[in-house]
C-alpha cells in the first residue's frame, strides 16, 4: 500500500504565522511536513501563498470554508480556489447556523446539501469536519454526524474525521474511520491528554496521549486515507515544537 503523507493545519501554528508568514512556513517545511491545510491567507494573496509554498516543497492540501459563504459566495470560493490551486474545501462546524435555527439539524443539514451539491457541480470536493457535538446529539435516531452522513450523498459530501474529537465525543475513532472508509480523504491527526493534565490543556502532541495510534495508522491505510493532517488546538509548549514532536512521532513509527 501506498504510505499517506502528512501535512500540517496551520491552525497549530497560528501564533507564529500572525507574526512571520514566510518564517513559518520556512520551519514547518524543515520540520519534514509534506503539505498543509489553510483556514485562511493571514495577510497574503492567493497566489503569494502558492509561491511561498512552491519554494518549500509544501503542497496545499486543502483550505477551510463555511456553510454560509457556500451559500452567500460560491464563485468568490471557487476563484480562490483556483487561485491557489486547490480542489478541497472544509467546512468545519456548523454551530453557528444550529443555534440560529434553535438546533434544528434537518434544516441545517439539508441546506449543507444544496450546498455541497452546488460546490461539487463548480469543482470543489467539500469534507465534513466533526467535532464532539455531533455526538451529543440525536437525529431519527442517530448521531447527528451519522445523520450529516446519510442524508448527503458519499459523491456530493466527503469527510474530514478527527480522531480528538471522536473520541471526546465519546466513541471509537478506529471504528469510525473504518464505518466511513472511502469517504474519507483526510483524517485529523490529534491526541487527548489523559488526566489530570486534560483538565488544562486535553490536547497533546501524537504519541502524547492515549489514543491508539497503531490501530489508527492501520484503520486509515486499509480505508482509503489520502492525507495525515496533524493539528494542535491548544498547547502547553511552543506550538513548532508540539507540530515537532508529532512529526517525529510519527517519523519514529514508520509513518514517514
Amino acid at each position: 500500500m501506498a504510505r499517506i503523507p502528512i501535512g500540517l493545519q496551520l491552525y497549530t501554528v497560528r501564533d507564529l504565522l500572525a507574526e512571520d508568514v514566510p518564517g513559518t512556513i520556512k520551519a514547518v517545511a524543515r520540520i519534514g511536513y509534506e503539505g498543509v491545510e489553510v483556514g485562511g491567507l493571514y495577510g497574503l494573496k492567493a497566489k503569494e501563498w502558492k509561491r511561498l509554498l512552491a519554494d518549500h516543497n509544501l503542497k496545499l492540501v486543502g483550505g477551510g470554508v463555511g456553510l454560509r459563504d457556500l451559500q452567500n459566495d460560491l464563485a468568490r470560493q471557487v476563484d480562490t480556489c483556483r487561485e491557489l490551486g486547490v480542489s478541497t474545501l472544509m467546512i468545519g462546524a456548523v454551530q453557528k447556523e444550529l443555534r440560529e435555527a434553535n438546533g434544528d439539524w434537518k434544516r441545517i443539514v439539508a441546506e449543507l446539501a444544496e450546498a455541497c451539491a452546488k460546490a461539487k457541480e463548480a469543482g470543489l470536493r467539500i469534507l465534513y469536519h466533526n467535532h464532539a457535538y455531533e455526538f451529543q446529539t440525536k437525529v431519527n435516531g442517530m448521531y447527528a454526524l451519522d445523520y450529516v452522513y446519510a442524508s448527503i450523498s458519499a459523491e456530493t459530501l466527503k469527510g474530514e474525521l478527527d480522531t480528538y474529537w471522536i473520541k471526546t465525543g465519546g466513541e471509537d475513532p478506529v471504528a469510525y474511520i473504518r464505518k466511513y472508509a472511502g469517504r474519507v480523504p483526510f483524517l485529523h491527526i490529534k491526541d487527548r491528554a489523559p488526566a489530570p493534565a486534560d483538565q488544562t490543556c486535553p490536547f497533546a502532541e501524537i504519541g502524547q496521549g492515549f489514543l491508539d495510534w497503531d490501530a489508527i495508522f492501520a484503520a486509515a491505510q486499509e480505508s482509503g486515507v489520502e492525507w495525515h493532517i496533524v493539528e494542535q488546538d491548544r498547547m502547553i509548549r511552543p506550538s513548532l515544537e508540539s507540530a515537532r514532536m508529532s512529526f517525529d512521532y510519527m517519523k519514529a513509527h514508520g509513518m514517514v
